[in-house]
């Protein structure tokens, strides 16, 4: 029984999942999977795909079964691939999504399945044991039924978790972008919204706050300097006005944070920028007076 258990332990690799033929590979007959699978000590689910009793259904396990139900090269992608990259994707019907070659079969009820002309090797990963598209090609892919504000989050939350650079997602929509692909247009114009040194906002404080004050003039996570070196990345800057917005979640209350901000609020000082410190209940409960509040402090500094 000894491919018996090196089976098991690749089976524990790959979230409990088995083929048919890695079964019979391990020295089963046909006779005891039917018996197995009968008793409970392998589950089946479907089209020659098998979990080990005893393991629990996981999403992982989940795609890598419908990844294994299809011959040759299978790939993870769209929102499974998001989900897989804990991307902030929606799925109306929660179905499994794969990518495979075109010339490749489709015909299986197990997932959808997305084929593709070009998958060259950079497009494609594996997450934790699972084939799937790399993440500035599944925000492509993703781009074809996404909003423009919510690819506009699912690119922060890529960017936070450094799965991506916006140099890489640039590159892809070179690449893909110039083949007809759906998609590109809304990738190139939140691209171009963007701009090559986008940083993503650090909390939900953040995104709310950059949406309160979008189209004032702000230029948003910039780093700042002085004679003394780095002070720190502001929140908001508006160049004309000298003026400097951050937007302060809990632990700007707390020490040492507090003296962190001080020391930093007067090195900007020094340099000429005001700052207001916005909190949660300013931009959420009271955001149309400050918005009015901001607004009539820029019109101010520019008579």
């Amino acid at each position: 029984m000894e491919r018996w258990k090196d089976l098991t332990q690749a089976a524990e690799r790959a979230h409990g999942i088995v083929t048919y033929d890695q079964l019979r590979g391990s020295g089963l007959s046909e006779r005891q999977v039917r018996r197995w699978a009968g008793d409970g000590r392998l589950v089946d689910l479907g089209y020659g795909t098998y979990r080990l009793g005893g393991v629990p259904p996981g999403f992982d396990g989940e795609v890598l079964a419908a990844i294994s139900a299809f011959p040759g090269e299978t790939w993870a992608g769209f929102t499974t691939a998001g989900r897989l990259d804990d991307l902030p994707v929606w799925s109306p019907d929660g179905r499994i999504e794969l990518v495979r070659p075109t010339g490749l079969s489709a015909e299986r009820s197990v997932a959808r399945v997305h084929r593709s002309t070009y998958l060259p090797v950079h497009h494609l990963t594996v997450v934790r044991g699972i084939p799937c598209t790399a993440t500035p090609r599944t925000v492509f892919d993703l781009a074809r039924t996404t909003g423009p504000n919510r690819l506009v989050r699912i690119i922060d939350r890529a960017l936070d978790r450094r799965l991506c650079t916006m140099a890489s997602l640039y590159r892809v929509l070179y690449e893909l972008g110039g083949r007809g692909r759906p998609g590109t247009r809304r990738m190139r114009t939140v691209l171009e919204v963007l701009g090559l040194d986008h940083v993503p906002p650090e909390s939900e404080l953040e995104v709310v706050g950059f949406a309160l004050l979008d189209g004032l003039g702000f230029t948003w996570q910039v780093e700042m300097s002085d004679e003394r070196g780095y002070i720190r990345r502001v929140d908001g800057l508006h160049r004309p006005a000298r003026l400097v917005v951050e937007l302060d979640g809990a632990q700007h209350g707390r020490e040492p944070q507090r003296s962190l901000d001080r020391d930093g609020d007067r090195r900007l000082h020094r340099l000429g920028y005001d700052v207001e410190r916005l909190t949660w209940s300013d931009v959420a409960r009271d955001g149309d007076a400050t918005r009015q509040r901001i607004a009539a402090r820029l019109v101010a500094a520019a008579a």
